[in-house]
């Protein structure tokens, strides 16, 4: 669904914040049943995503959508009757949420599998 992009300066620092949460979230012992993040672009989406997989949790919903969708794109007037429609860079908002598996989820899961070997 989400493709590689390069990151930017904001991109970056919300990834450092996303990474902090994180951090913070592990230093007190605190894990939340269900997460909402929202991404401005698929290097944070992707590198949240890495992260918050590592502690148990796992995507429920995702949804990619215009931030703005009333704004129209600009357009100019190149002569009489004629109209040019610019360039118009389409930026996607990604809302995710998330949801921790529970230890009586993966632990059946896991004792499944040992009494099938």
């Amino acid at each position: 669904m989400i493709g590689t992009m390069t990151p930017n300066l904001g991109a970056a620092l919300r990834d450092w914040l996303n990474a902090r949460d994180v951090r913070r979230m592990e230093r007190r012992g605190s894990w939340p049943p269900t997460l909402q993040r929202t991404y401005w672009t698929a290097y944070e989406y992707q590198r949240d995503l890495g992260r918050l997989q590592h502690h148990l949790y796992r995507p429920t919903l995702e949804r990619a959508s215009r931030p703005y969708p009333d704004l129209a794109p600009n357009v100019t007037t190149v002569g009489p009757r004629q109209v040019r429609a610019r360039p118009y860079r389409q930026a996607l908002l990604y809302r995710v949420s998330y949801e921790r598996i529970s230890y009586a989820t993966w632990a059946a899961t896991v004792q499944a599998a040992d009494a099938s070997h």
